[in-house]
């Protein structure tokens, strides 16, 4: 996976604004998509994370943030 895809939610600030059911998509399609990214950043080894200029401990607080991203707004 590109490493432009693998950060591209390291700061998991979702805005969507969309009120209603339409509102709950959004949140959930946004937790979904920083939940992906966690992943991947977490199944990359420490060679990989270094080539990107992240640490093991980076990858915890984005997987750690993406677990309770849902549930923030």
């Amino acid at each position: 996976m590109p490493a432009g895809v693998t950060t591209e939610n390291l700061s998991l600030s979702t805005s969507h604004h969309a009120h209603g059911l339409a509102g709950v998509f959004l949140r959930f399609e946004g937790w979904l998509t920083a939940r992906a990214s966690a992943r991947a950043l977490y199944r990359m080894d420490d060679v990989a994370l270094h080539d990107i200029a992240l640490s093991r401990s980076d990858v915890e607080r984005v997987n750690s943030c993406a677990r309770k991203a849902l549930w923030s707004h």
